[in-house]
């Protein structure tokens, strides 16, 4: 997401917080254990996909039902609102863009892998990530008013800035990236993305996975990194 996009989101007087996920009704939870419901993950995939097909202001509730083959009714047994599924599909979309590489983070890999394969999840999960980025995008002319939602996409970057942050470091406490600012680092590589992501959705024959091959042998360079890792080839 472009730089100016990202600065329209911010709310002036407010600090970005972790969002509540998921989005779900009370009762819904109780009886379904809370997250990770085979059903509800059925709901938001089905509604990434139409919300960014299309947009907010244009899905509705039954739309995403036949598409789903289900009764309308059952989705607002899970959800109040089109609003509170459609912040429910963010958080989704955001936590799944973060599985693989949190998985990594928690077997201690070094940092130059961790790195490498947040590089390649842009490619491997581009089909979801490039959805999240169309839903941001329309985000900004249905739901400027809504801090909530505001939340749920800022949550994206703030967690990315504060891996990329974290990842840099570690690699320059162990000796094997160069003394850099950690946090302008991450800036840097997480706003590179931003206008890969976002080419992606206006330019159809974009070529997503060579611009992520480039930024990481730029990266490499800009940390004077000397070791093996590189990005595997990935088809979308």
């Amino acid at each position: 997401m472009s730089v100016s996009l990202r600065s329209k989101m911010k709310q002036p007087a407010k600090t970005v917080r972790r969002a509540r996920s998921p989005v779900l009704k009370k009762e819904a939870r109780g009886r379904n254990g809370g997250h990770g419901n085979d059903r509800v993950d059925k709901f938001l995939a089905a509604s990434l996909d139409l919300f960014a097909e299309r947009n907010f202001a244009s899905v509705t509730i039954k739309d995403i039902a036949k598409a789903l083959g289900v009764n309308t009714a059952l989705i607002y047994y899970y959800f109040d609102s089109k609003t509170d599924l459609f912040r429910a599909t963010i958080e989704h979309a955001v936590g799944n863009a973060f599985e693989n590489v949190r998985a990594l983070d928690d077997k201690n890999a070094d940092p130059a892998a961790i790195l490498t394969a947040w590089l390649e999840n842009h490619v491997s999960k581009y089909a979801e990530i490039h959805r999240f980025v169309k839903i941001a995008l329309d985000f900004r002319g249905s739901h400027e008013g809504n801090p909530e939602i505001a939340e749920s996409i800022e949550r994206f970057y703030d967690e990315e800035r504060k891996m990329l942050s974290k990842i840099i470091r570690q690699g320059i406490d162990r000796g094997i990236f160069k003394a850099v600012d950690p946090l302008r680092m991450g800036q840097f590589i997480s706003t590179y993305l931003d206008g890969c992501m976002v080419r992606s959705v206006i330019l159809s024959d974009f070529d997503l996975d060579m611009a992520v091959r480039d930024l990481h042998a730029r990266v490499w360079v800009m940390l004077e990194y000397s070791g093996k890792q590189r990005m595997k080839s990935r088809r979308r």
